[in-house]
């Protein structure tokens, strides 16, 4: 196997323990030769890039997604945060679908899901790109829930930071099911994060109004509060390291476009 799995342990009394297969960022970049020389150019560039932070690896991020798919079917759960398309090209769409038709996972879209030619889109476009790239990923890109041997797990989509306000009813009806949450995000939930003060400005240049912003610093906060969510899981960030929110641990996985994958065990 040529994969590199980073294990982690929680322990909430379950009468049987289960394990989760945690995936992300894989940026695949593929362009057919019609996308014409541009797309072409920009595909090979972004590749390299990958390439090289990744250290020159043993495959590339296919290869990577096809291994650790296969490797999924060891697991009660797979749950995949976001940035399997680097670009929204053509071929990285179609190749991605191969891959994942017929698997079973969760998925919530990061934010390179809404990238379209090299720099991120704005809020406004968000709307058009899922539509455009939810065909190739099963069940809800933007949120998703499921019950895994008495665990409650989320995978909720925070690509550019921001939580669009319908979230907070839906994450409200997943806590009145009164079972232990794990929550999958794309960006990584800190203590920083909870006011968005770091990221204000970027987010009202991509298009985000105060009044998102304040919706979305009033979703981290019932995160954060609210005892039933116990762990918090993400990517973004390209290597593996653990935030606090409100004291509770929040794990950042590096991208499997470097061979690494979460493995983690719930008991």
């Amino acid at each position: 196997m040529m994969l590199n799995p980073h294990e982690t342990h929680l322990h909430f009394g379950l009468e049987k323990p289960i394990r989760i297969l945690h995936l992300t960022d894989v940026h695949i970049a593929l362009t057919y030769e019609e996308e014409g020389e541009m797309l072409n150019a920009l595909s090979n560039r972004r590749r390299d890039v990958f390439f090289r932070e990744a250290n020159f690896p043993e495959r590339d991020p296919v290869g990577y997604l096809e291994e650790a798919m296969e490797y999924s079917k060891n697991f009660d759960c797979t749950v995949i945060t976001g940035d399997v398309l680097d670009l929204v090209f053509e071929k990285s769409k179609d190749v991605v679908k191969k891959i994942l038709a017929g698997k079973d996972y969760m998925f919530c879209a990061g934010n390179h899901e809404y990238c379209k030619r090299g720099t991120p889109e704005t809020f406004q476009s968000q709307p058009l790109l899922r539509k455009e790239v939810q065909p190739c990923f099963r069940g809800n890109m933007t949120f998703e829930s499921r019950i895994v041997g008495g665990v409650n797990i989320i995978a909720a989509d925070n690509g550019f930071v921001m939580w669009d306000k319908k979230m907070l009813p839906l994450l409200k009806a997943e806590v009145a099911k009164g079972l232990p949450i794990l929550l999958f995000c794309h960006c990584p939930l800190t203590d920083p994060m909870r006011s968005l003060e770091y990221d204000h400005d970027k987010l009202i240049a991509a298009g985000a109004t105060e009044e998102e912003i304040a919706a979305s610093v009033e979703i981290i906060n019932y995160i954060a509060e609210e005892p039933l969510f116990k762990a918090f899981f993400a990517g973004h960030g390209h290597f593996t390291t653990t935030f606090s929110l409100n004291g509770k641990p929040s794990h950042m996985l590096g991208g499997l476009f470097k061979g690494i994958v979460g493995e983690i065990v719930i008991d």
